[in-house]
């Protein structure tokens, strides 16, 4: 048992010394370097799950809609504290109730207002399959960010889609981007993909960096010059240069 200690003990010594030697880090920056290796998850365990109302007071006698809303009604049940823990949720209040209505009218596949959830009836008969749009929404209702001008809603559409095609379908084959008109600036699944490039290269706590920082106002694209080293703009040319071919 001691030789095991001493073991585990002089592995330490020599990884840090490594680091050291090589010009990664300093003593006190080792544990900073090691932290970028490892992605981190909110401490969301006192957070309670709201109570998810499922609204079909528009299509009642519609028994698929019914069918498609009780499966999503237990996703959500299910996957709220998942996605918490992804987030920087640890102080956040949430709310009382989630609402997950089905419209009978809606031009999109699901709209998300403060803690109401919206999702089109010909959306969901056409796509019955679509439950990752549903981790979308309720990602939106976990973000929470109080409204202000300068939040970027490329970011905040990239976030949700970076939490519903990394986490939640990341099995799922997706779209390949075309470097020619991608641009992060277009949010949802194209800055997802990019979001999950900086988090496997760069740093797997940024996503949690960038949502913290949305949350009380403080986001700046100067945030991921602070994270990597590089601007966002550069951060962009490098990844459309590692798309595959």
């Amino acid at each position: 048992m001691h030789r095991a200690r001493r073991v585990c003990r002089s592995w330490s010594i020599l990884l840090s010394a490594l680091l050291i030697g090589v010009g990664i880090c300093s003593p006190v920056k080792a544990d900073e370097a090691l932290a970028k290796l490892r992605y981190p998850l909110s401490k969301s365990d006192g957070i309670r799950i709201p109570n998810i109302v499922l609204d079909l007071s528009e299509v009642p006698d519609n028994a698929s809609a019914k069918a498609w809303g009780l499966e999503s009604k237990l996703l959500c049940e299910e996957w709220f504290p998942v996605i918490c823990r992804f987030l920087a949720t640890e102080k956040w209040i949430p709310p009382e109730t989630v609402r997950l209505v089905v419209k009978r009218d809606l031009d999109a596949p699901g709209v998300t207002s403060g803690a109401t959830i919206q999702v089109s009836l010909k959306w969901i008969t056409q796509h019955p399959d679509d439950f990752g749009m549903v981790i979308h929404e309720l990602t939106h209702v976990i973000q929470n960010y109080p409204s202000d001008k300068t939040t970027p809603g490329w970011l905040v559409e990239g976030i949700a889609d970076y939490i519903r095609y990394w986490k939640y379908e990341p099995e799922i084959p997706r779209q390949r981007l075309d470097p020619k008109t991608a641009d992060y600036h277009q949010g949802y699944g194209t800055t997802g993909a990019f979001l999950a490039w900086l988090v496997q290269k760069y740093d797997r706590r940024i996503v949690l960096r960038l949502d913290a920082a949305l949350r009380v106002k403080a986001y700046h694209p100067k945030l991921f010059q602070d994270v990597t080293g590089k601007s966002l703009d550069d951060l962009w040319q490098e990844f459309v240069r590692d798309l595959p071919k």
